[in-house]
């Protein structure tokens, strides 16, 4: 199975509206394992794909955040941030992020 990472830069080519639509529908998708694992016995496959869509969705809201109101989400991780930062700068070179790229805190 991808890597979450490797998904979203998969998309990086769409435009801004595109690659929001494109992560919304993902995370759709996420949250419909979540769902379906909760429900699962302790140890199955179907559990574990659930955690899996939780961690993802979870992930996924904070970029689509970050994509959205051109901010960080208050608990994006380092790692969330260096993909919001390869996404802004793929947009920017595109003309479709106007903001400044913000480095990391520190």
């Amino acid at each position: 199975m991808e890597d979450l990472d490797t998904k979203i830069r998969d998309l990086s080519d769409l435009d801004r509206v595109s690659l929001i639509t494109a992560l919304i529908r993902m995370d759709a998708g996420y949250q419909h394992h979540y769902r379906i694992g909760r429900r699962a016995q302790l140890g199955s496959m179907e559990r574990y794909r659930g955690d899996e869509g939780y961690a993802h969705s979870e992930r996924l809201g904070r970029i689509i955040y970050f994509l959205r109101f051109r901010c960080p989400a208050t608990d994006a991780t380092a790692e969330d941030m260096k993909l919001c930062r390869e996404l802004a700068e793929k947009l920017q070179a595109k003309g479709q992020w106007t903001e400044t790229i913000q480095s990391e805190a520190g």
